[in-house]
């Protein structure tokens, strides 16, 4: 779509009087990861997140099950196929452990088999891969142009923590984009037969943009991005342009219990750094002198937490505060160095009335000397639309282990925004738990994780890696970082991120945690909308929306649960009624007429049935195909899943309903029929 281009210059006035430049989305790709300026701009409708990944859907911990959590389904090349998706997309992140095999329940053994092993990209239906490497080349950044700094590989020797009776494996992690106009399909091909292997998984993070996107699809002769390099092997550094910055410095003092205000901006504008030079730089001023941001004359703080967490630091309350403190961190956006008494963050931080920066001294010491510096570009350099920008939020969740819940919550937040970075500290929990991160009213984990020190970008454990988008303070679970600086996290309604309690090793349920998320949240109230709900095999909700169905194959009431925690498999359970069908369905969902674009949600049943795939007719125009991808091996108690499929606003606009054609498309990996058990319609407000 038009929306999505290289920095699109419109020209138009302001209430300053003069025209102004103002800054649109970037083409996904290199492009969008050289304009980190762009972060703050929010996501037209139907842009979705999403993550394929092997994971033990039976709801306990065998992510590394080759057949049964790694494969997704076997092509008709007889080829392992572990991720497919229907674009336009960019797939920006790869995390992949792989490297090493299965000696026993205490013993993991390098496999020089790995070696050989390939791995597959093909697009657009196209019969050859335009990538074909193997596996140790390409995630060994031995293979132009997947190379450092996009592409990284562990190099096993770190050691894990004590309780751990087993040599630790390798890990991999690519940030390479991979964009596709059509379609990807990534297919893994073993030098030998892996059924044995116990240790293998992977995540694979991308976008989906609406339909007519203009993405041109990666290939041989893609170019490489230098400018990306260049930021990313100079953290520490602004990665965004920092012409036409303004500075404005000062040095202060701030006695204990004192507040001051560091900086205040009038107009509208951006900050582009914040940057100070703090003494004395103790556990205690820290942790407990906090940093407050607000925007637009609010009288609530977006951002309001201990100095330290904004520039990285946490767990102030757990017993690695007293090594957290002491560090020197440097990544993309955020970093402290223990010794110098310097912190800077990066974040692109717009506002369009003011902006004012607070520090609140509630430690036990004075802070004898503050040294600020506040970079910032006018509106004439840099204005962000309004409307179509978010503001930037910070939020601080600490959860105790209450031992009534099966997981621990890192974040919850209502509106529209996304998600751009974390800092997770933990106490007495264990790496074994997943993400669980479920988005605009799903009952299905939109984000699902296979472990969390693999959410955050590391495997077995982690150990104190610092690279520019993710990394630790001392291992990938107890101090890790993220940022999801492309692979944002997408939010149109509500989103909550959960980490399970593992019980995988035995070792006492639970344990606390102490997360900040840095996300962009849209001042505007509006939010995906509920418009509409089909019961399938309802008589009643049937006929009030037509529902016609061709060539019906089943017809039967499972009782089942959604994706369940380790600590209590059945969490979210209903029993519903379905059809099944190889021919198509029919039905007329009411929307608002006033959208731009729809969102429908479908209940299926994935057990036994892990590739299912229709074409969507809206009003008898093609509008693309709804591809489901898992794995079958789901058993029967946890078969419910919710998936959605984004219908363009060239389709709905000004229409109050719409008629739903879906037609099966036979597929790999499928059972011959697709099934359906309820149907939810939800209208994106109009001008997003």
């Amino acid at each position: 779509m038009k929306h999505i281009k290289t920095l699109l210059l419109c020209m138009a006035l302001s209430a300053g009087a003069q025209a102004q430049d103002f800054i649109e989305h970037p083409a996904p790709g290199f492009d969008a990861m050289k304009s980190p300026e762009a972060m703050p701009l929010l996501h037209a409708a139907g842009t979705v997140t999403k993550q394929a990944l092997a994971f033990d859907q039976s709801g306990k911990n065998n992510d590394g099950n080759y057949r049964k959590a790694f494969v997704q389904y076997v092509d008709k090349n007889g080829e392992a196929v572990i991720f497919d998706e229907y674009g336009p997309g960019c797939l920006y992140r790869q995390q992949m452990n792989v490297w090493v095999g299965y000696g026993g329940p205490t013993l993991l053994l390098f496999n020089p088999d790995v070696t050989n092993a390939r791995i597959k990209y093909y697009f657009d239906d196209e019969p050859q891969p335009r990538f074909n490497v193997s596996m140790d080349d390409l995630f060994g950044a031995r293979r132009e142009p997947f190379t450092a700094p996009f592409t990284f590989q562990d190099d096993g020797t770190f050691p894990i923590p004590p309780r751990y009776d087993i040599n630790r494996g390798r890990f991999s992690i690519m940030y390479y984009p991979l964009t596709f106009k059509k379609r990807l399909k990534i297919t893994f091909v073993p030098e030998k037969n892996w059924d044995f292997r116990g240790t293998t998984w992977y995540q694979n993070t991308f976008l989906i943009y609406p339909k007519g996107t203009e993405v041109e699809s990666c290939s041989n002769t893609a170019l490489d991005c230098r400018e990306v390099r260049k930021q990313w092997n100079n953290v520490g550094t602004d990665p965004k342009p920092t012409e036409g910055n303004r500075v404005l410095t000062r040095k202060l003092s701030v006695g204990k219990g004192q507040t001051k205000t560091l900086f205040e901006l009038k107009g509208q504008g951006s900050i582009a750094s914040l940057k100070l030079n703090l003494k004395p730089f103790t556990k205690e001023t820290f942790f407990n002198t906090r940093l407050q941001m607000y925007w637009d004359g609010a009288d609530t703080p977006a951002v309001d937490l201990p100095l330290g967490y904004f520039f990285g630091g946490g767990g102030k309350d757990y017993e690695i505060a007293d090594n957290v403190w002491q560090k020197k961190l440097a990544s993309l956006f955020f970093g402290y160095d223990c010794k110098t008494g310097d912190l800077y963050a990066y974040w692109p931080m717009p506002y369009w009335k003011s902006a004012r920066v607070v520090l609140k001294n509630e430690s036990s010491q004075s802070i004898r000397s503050l040294a600020c510096e506040v970079q910032y570009k006018d509106a004439s350099v840099l204005a962000y639309p309004a409307g179509k920008t978010g503001y930037f939020h910070a939020k601080r969740t600490v959860d105790t282990d209450d031992k009534t819940t099966p997981f621990t919550t890192a974040f919850h937040e209502t509106g529209r925004g996304h998600v751009v970075g974390i800092l997770f500290f933990t106490e007495g929990y264990d790496m074994d738990g997943d993400e669980f991160t479920y988005i605009d009213g799903s009952r299905t984990p939109q984000i699902h994780g296979s472990g969390t020190e693999d959410d955050h970008n590391q495997g077995w454990a982690g150990t104190a890696y610092q690279k520019p988008l993710w990394g630790a303070l001392t291992n990938g679970y107890a101090s890790a970082y993220r940022v999801y600086m492309n692979d944002n996290y997408i939010f149109n309604k509500d989103i909550t991120i959960n980490y399970e309690y593992s019980k995988c090793k035995g070792w006492p349920k639970g344990g606390d945690s102490d997360v900040t998320v840095f996300y962009y949240k849209a001042a505007a109230p509006d939010v995906l909308k509920l418009t509409n709900e089909l019961d399938v095999a309802n008589v009643a909700s049937e006929q009030a929306h037509n529902y016609a169905i061709s060539q019906q194959t089943s017809l039967k009431t499972v009782s089942s649960a959604y994706d369940g925690y380790e600590q209590k498999i059945d969490y979210d359970t209903l029993t519903d009624a379905g059809r099944g069908h190889c021919g198509y369905s029919e039905f007329v969902m009411k929307i608002d007429s006033k959208n731009s674009g729809v969102k429908l949600r479908k209940r299926l049943n994935r057990s036994g049935n892990g590739v299912q795939t229709v074409r969507v007719l809206v009003d008898g125009e093609d509008t693309g195909m709804w591809h489901f991808v898992q794995s079958s091996y789901a058993p029967v108690s946890q078969s419910w899943v919710e998936y959605d499929y984004e219908i363009p606003a060239r389709y709905t606009s000004g229409k109050s309903s719409l008629r739903i054609r879906l037609e099966y498309v036979p597929s790999d990996g499928n059972n011959g029929e697709v099934n359906e058990y309820y149907y939810w319609a939800y209208s994106y407000p109009e001008n997003w």
